[in-house]
């Protein structure tokens, strides 16, 4: 039986990360479900083995509302989880569409990916590792409240959403995957993973980047988190001998 990666996007077309990172899935052999609120995504879509779903049957909104609501890919996937928890208890797993996939990802149930937090400077942060909502598996049998995540009141911080904070404090620690899985590329070094053909050998906020000749080999490097948000955010362009390139030539996308 083939598995199913589930994702969302709310835009009518598919960027360049999206595309690349949904083709290293499905090269790796999976079927991709893709929930859109884009009625003319969905006939322009020619990807094989992507097939489109109407998000509306997960989290219904007003129409052509989808661009304009805050964390809707957070309200959307939390939903998804907590409907399939009072039903059909499937195994989903779920991968945002700027997660470049290396390696088959494990087969069992009930993990989470992660990242390193700031050990240095004003946001030093007293855990070092985070879970996060990149990429996530389960099958119904999870103990999180998906009631609780959706209805906190909690403030959203830069580049966080308000249901994570609620979420880091459910997920038990040993269904976190660590962050050299699927974030083996800090977010502090985004810009060399666009810019330059190599990561400078220095510390940032208490962390060392590896270099890609460490990270390739790595069997327990499965994806490769492409912070997406940050490279919009701060208007970065791709150099065509970057590691990001460098990544995409290897995987022959």
């Amino acid at each position: 039986m083939t598995d199913t990666i589930t994702c969302l996007w709310i835009q009518s077309e598919l960027d360049e990360f999206s595309t690349v990172c949904i083709k290293s899935w499905i090269k790796l052999g999976y079927h991709v479900d893709l929930y859109t609120y884009s009625k003319r995504f969905m006939n322009n879509i020619s990807i094989s083995h992507l097939h489109i779903k109407d998000a509306n049957k997960i989290l219904s909104i007003p129409i052509d509302d989808s661009t304009n609501k805050p964390f809707l890919a957070d309200e959307f996937r939390f939903n998804l989880f907590k409907q399939n928890k009072e039903g059909n208890r499937d195994r989903i797993i779920w991968m945002d569409t700027d997660v470049l996939l290396l390696r088959k990802i494990p087969s069992t149930s009930n993990y989470v990916s992660s990242q390193y937090t700031n050990q240095t400077g004003a946001f030093k942060c007293k855990k070092k590792v985070v879970p996060n909502i990149g990429v996530m598996c389960f099958d119904g049998s999870e103990n999180i409240n998906y009631d609780k995540i959706l209805n906190t009141k909690q403030k959203a911080k830069a580049y966080q959403s308000r249901y994570l904070k609620e979420y880091e404090k459910q997920v038990p620690n040993d269904i976190i995957m660590g962050p050299e899985v699927f974030c083996p590329v800090h977010w502090a070094w985004a810009k060399n993973l666009f810019n330059d053909i190599d990561f400078k050998p220095q510390m940032k906020y208490g962390i060392l980047q590896k270099q890609i000749e460490d990270l390739l080999p790595d069997e327990n490097v499965l994806g490769v988190h492409l912070w997406r948000q940050i490279f919009k955010k701060k208007n970065y362009r791709v150099n065509d001998s970057s590691v990001y390139k460098q990544l995409i030539n290897h995987l022959e996308l």
